[in-house]
């Protein structure tokens, strides 16, 4: 197996991952439209929850479209950010566990940063919303800096594996 053909998977993974989030939050999103639009008695409310749903419906459409360009993407993506064919071997010492754990923490992290990424983005809009003092704002439970965080270190791990595997090993 090769770095690109690794990222490669890795790529299709999230994409996965990314598109089956939007089962999680189908039946609210699109139920809630229609079942408070039908009804008489909330209508004064619809407009008001219209932009809401729109961006929440946005941001579904958004999300099947870079599900769909990372499953079907995957190896030109992968071309672009992984220049040489290197072959991965690993033999068992330190240094190669310490590289293999590294990148299946990288690559965990950078799947759940993308599987994450359409909340990242309603979080972003709520602050904004906030700042510009909007009546409707309303603020997610979601843990930015440690998206961030996260996602920072995923990138440093991936593309500083050498270096900071002999930075551990020379610890040990």
């Amino acid at each position: 197996m090769t770095h690109r053909s690794l990222l490669t998977l890795v790529l299709r993974i999230a994409g996965i991952f990314l598109f089956t989030k939007i089962f999680d939050h189908f039946g609210s999103y699109i139920f809630s439209i229609w079942s408070i639009s039908a009804m008489d008695i909330l209508d004064k409310t619809v407009e008001a929850m219209d932009r809401f749903y729109f961006s929440n419906l946005f941001l579904l459409v958004v999300n099947i479209l870079v599900s769909f360009i990372l499953i079907i993407k995957a190896e030109w993506i992968a071309k672009k950010l992984v220049k040489t064919e290197e072959s991965i071997s690993i033999d068992l010492n330190v240094k190669s566990l310490t590289k293999v754990i590294l990148l299946t923490t990288s690559i965990i992290w950078i799947a759940r940063a993308v599987y994450f990424l359409p909340q990242a983005i309603r979080y972003c809009i709520a602050v904004y919303e906030k700042t510009m003092d909007m009546p409707n704002a309303v603020f997610y439970d979601f843990e930015m800096a440690t998206y961030i965080f996260k996602l920072a270190l995923a990138i440093i791990f991936f593309l500083r594996i050498d270096k900071i595997t002999n930075w551990i090993t020379k610890k040990i």
